[in-house]
């Protein structure tokens, strides 16, 4: 399934479709307490992180776009995900008609602006192939790294709301035209 997904290159890093073989290093950075406060509200187990795995596979076939996972092109490793959905999020300011783009990078891989290069080249394939006119995130209001990389990436506050109990930020960004 994976052989459909486009294979983006940056220059340190390469996103590529999920597969199972990505799967330790994929419930390894999603049991880490420290990355999923701001996101799930706690560590995943691995019956959660597997459920996760397979959800973002699914995005691919159904909707067009998805989460590549993200590697290290000099060494392989295993990085994070970066990568669209859309989730039916049940949220206002509605999300709707907008693709929204969301990161994580495994604690050992932070800090080297891989995020940023990751988000950059995941939105340059967004600005090639959505017809929609705008993309957004969701951040975590104490998401503070996150909430640097949507700015740096172009992306402008819109409004707080409240998501599933936690303080969010709402942010959209304009896609670049294409054709």
């Amino acid at each position: 399934m994976s052989e459909n997904i486009p294979v983006i290159d940056t220059d340190r890093l390469q996103l590529k479709g999920p597969k199972v073989e990505d799967f330790p290093a994929f419930a390894r950075m999603w049991a880490r307490p420290e990355l999923t406060r701001e996101i799930t509200g706690k560590p995943l187990n691995e019956e959660e992180a597997w459920t996760r795995l397979l959800r973002n596979a699914g995005l691919w076939p159904l909707i067009g776009y998805g989460y590549w996972h993200v590697f290290e092109r000099k060494t392989g490793a295993f990085v994070g995900q970066v990568g669209f959905a859309d989730f039916h999020r049940n949220l206002t300011p509605s999300l709707r008609n907008m693709p929204e783009i969301g990161w994580i990078v495994a604690p050992d891989h932070q800090g080297k602006g891989y995020a940023t290069e990751a988000a950059r080249a995941a939105m340059q394939w967004g600005d090639a192939n959505f017809s929609e006119k705008k993309m957004c995130c969701i951040i975590g209001v104490e998401n503070t790294p996150s909430i640097c990389i949507a700015e740096k990436c172009g992306f402008s506050f819109i409004a707080s709301a409240n998501y599933n109990g936690k303080a969010i930020n709402v942010y959209h960004r304009l896609i670049a035209p294409h054709g």
